[in-house]
């Protein structure tokens, strides 16, 4: 199976089996433990907080259209359309996104599409004055993929606009064996529910990826944007060191 489509299948599964949680895994929350406006609360406060620091560097000009990179069911798309004319949303899972069309009906501004096989290439250049995207390029296995992901972010991006977007740098080699979510796939590839390894066996296919801080400021400077700032946190104890990249376009 390509990567692509095992992903696909992957994030569909999950948006059947229990979606807020794929998309904020918080332990807490797993099986269902999401309330709806607890869920979209977070999105407001983390797009809020954003918008507040990029406004130290004037960021973005204009609030026409934004891009939310990996939607899942609009948590943050929603948030975003509070803040900007219109917002489309784009997720690889089409249970995902038919689930976030019913979920945010209430706001015209926000549109929902499924992610093609082939990415971004059929969105206009310089189109968005922001492009968001959280917790989301960690979990493409292939790293070419990314990249091209981040090279399209670029490419999209309005003069005067907004890039924020997160990476992990490293991954403890612990952490690189992901035992469950490759167990996982090997169950599902020879028939086992996907109910039994979620709500009894306690596995997930989520997995996790990395490209080094320094790879990734190469690759935004040779695509034409201007890193303004690298967010690094640690997650937890878990040794994941996490960056969060905030870039305009280069004049």
């Amino acid at each position: 199976m390509r990567a692509v489509d095992q992903n696909r299948r992957d994030w569909d599964e999950l948006g059947r089996l229990d979606a807020l949680w794929a998309i904020l895994s918080d332990p807490s929350k797993r099986h269902g433990r999401w309330e709806i406006d607890e869920f979209l609360a977070t999105g407001r406060l983390e797009i809020d907080r954003a918008l507040i620091t990029a406004a130290r560097w004037g960021l973005p000009r204009r609030h026409d259209r934004a891009l939310d990179f990996g939607c899942g069911v609009g948590r943050l798309t929603r948030a975003l359309g509070s803040q900007f004319s219109s917002v489309l949303g784009v997720d690889i899972s089409a249970v995902m996104v038919a689930r976030a069309v019913v979920m945010h009906a209430d706001m015209p501004g926000c549109q929902f599409e499924v992610l093609p096989d082939a990415g971004l290439v059929g969105l206009e250049d310089g189109s968005f004055d922001c492009i968001y995207s959280r917790i989301v390029l960690q979990h493409i296995t292939d790293r070419r993929t990314t990249e091209a992901h981040i090279r399209a972010f670029v490419r999209l991006l309005a003069d005067g606009g907004l890039l924020v977007f997160g990476l992990p740098a490293s991954i403890p080699l612990r952490r690189r064996i992901q035992l469950r979510p490759r167990l996982y796939s090997a169950l599902r590839s020879v028939g086992a529910p996907q109910e039994l390894l979620y709500e009894s066996l306690g596995l997930h296919p989520i997995r996790m990826c990395s490209v080094p801080e320094s790879d990734v400021v190469r690759l935004l400077a040779s695509s034409g944007a201007t890193v303004l700032d690298i967010e690094r946190t640690e997650v937890g104890s878990t040794g994941i060191q996490d960056r969060v990249y905030w870039a305009t376009r280069s004049r």
